[in-house]
């Protein structure tokens, strides 16, 4: 009965009779083929002899190629439409997997151009996706629900895929991963072909990037995303290598995902149903918690504690990238949605070269990426009190005249 009401209740009966099933099941595909090898590819690099500080390099190329990309995608988008983009950045993406299946030590140009194929990839791919799920969205006031379903979605990619890939990495090698993660990533651009319904180009012109950020109210969420995404990415790149040179297996960095995958498909639900009103106390209390278990990565040294932290932080980004992601679509729809998309994802990046700039000319990177990491959630913190404030202040003077 409650799967019954949940079917009616949250549209997915309107959602399994139309077209955008095939665009999700087209991400749930792409994210299980990323999801088999995406947290492995710095341990690649770290097994194939690269030091820690060269990859900390490739990762600011990355980062670095990927920012005037997020342009180029938002003019492809425009001019071919965001199914096309969509897997022409696939294309890209398997280039980057044949490029890391005949990487070899010392081979800077090759290492320079897998860093441009995946950051092709990432721009290409992602700022399509995130333009057409806001375009199908149809709570244009309130997507929190639309975007937990998403995530949802990923989560369960993200909890059974890198098992897998763990798997046969164990039973096989790192070679046969990726010739797996490709096929499964070709068939994942076979349901894009069969969509005719969902309109896939801007319908408005496209605001200048003074225009855009003018306004406080849409900066700052933007600003929150970026400082956000240290977070993410040492937790996705840094805190994966911690675990592999403490451990020294492949196992203990495949179950990182699993949890954080789990947790999320058992939380993000309710993350989804909270009150708008409520978006700013989620995303300071879950900045200020994350924030605490970064510094206590710090001081503790203990297996257990290891992967009870990553369960809480699996717990607590909830409450950050549900309201945040929400604010961001609701506002993005009435205002430019290729261009909230874009901006989403460069600013990401902006932050992310940076951070790993920074990291690329440290020695003891561990302790450092961990501060950053809390320090931009601190950012949040600051940044969201002080929206709410400015909320308050405004209600109060409207109640007084």
């Amino acid at each position: 009965m409650q799967l019954f009401h949940f079917y009616h209740q949250h549209r997915f009966k309107k959602f399994i009779h139309s077209e955008f099933w095939l665009f999700e099941f087209s991400v749930w595909l792409h994210t299980f083929s990323r999801s088999m090898i995406a947290i492995f590819i710095p341990i690649f690099l770290l097994q194939i002899g690269y030091s820690i500080g060269n990859i900390m390099i490739f990762y600011f190329f990355l980062y670095t190629f990927n920012v005037p990309f997020n342009f180029v995608s938002r003019w492809l988008i425009c001019k071919i439409g965001a199914k096309k983009v969509i897997i022409l950045g696939s294309c890209f993406s398997i280039a980057f997997f044949s490029s890391l299946y005949s990487l070899t030590l010392d081979n800077w140009i090759l290492l320079i151009a897998i860093a441009f194929f995946a950051a092709a990839y990432d721009a290409l791919y992602w700022v399509a996706h995130i333009f057409l799920f806001i375009k199908c969205s149809k709570n244009d006031d309130n997507v929190s629900g639309d975007v937990s379903i998403l995530s949802i979605i990923k989560n369960i990619a993200g909890m059974i895929a890198p098992a897998l890939g763990a798997l046969i990495i164990i039973l096989f090698n790192k070679n046969i991963l990726i010739v797996v993660s490709v096929v499964i990533l070709v068939l994942s651009i076979i349901p894009l072909f069969m969509i005719r319904e969902i309109p896939d180009k801007p319908e408005q012109k496209q605001i200048s990037f003074s225009s855009f950020f003018s306004n406080w109210k849409f900066a700052k969420d933007y600003l929150s995303r970026g400082f956000f995404n240290i977070h993410c990415t040492t937790e996705s790149v840094i805190w994966p290598l911690f675990i592999f040179m403490f451990f020294s297996s492949i196992e203990s960095v495949a179950i990182l995902p699993i949890i954080v995958s789990a947790t999320g498909i058992l939380f993000t639900f309710f993350a989804g149903k909270v009150n708008k009103i409520k978006r700013n106390k989620m995303i300071i209390s879950g900045s200020f918690f994350i924030a605490i278990i970064w510094i206590l990565r710090l001081v503790i040294e203990n297996s257990t504690f290891y992967y009870i932290s990553v369960f809480l932080v699996g717990v607590f980004s909830i409450l950050i990238y549900i309201p945040l992601d929400s604010n961001i679509f609701e506002k993005g729809e009435k205002r430019d949605t290729l261009s909230t998309a874009m901006y989403r994802n460069a600013v990401a990046m902006f932050f992310g070269a940076f951070f790993y700039g920074l990291l690329s000319i440290l020695i003891n990177i561990f302790n450092i990426s961990f501060l950053l990491a809390s320090s931009g959630l601190f950012f949040v913190i600051i940044i969201s009190y002080l929206s709410g404030f400015k909320k308050y202040n405004s209600v109060v003077e409207t109640e007084s005249v």
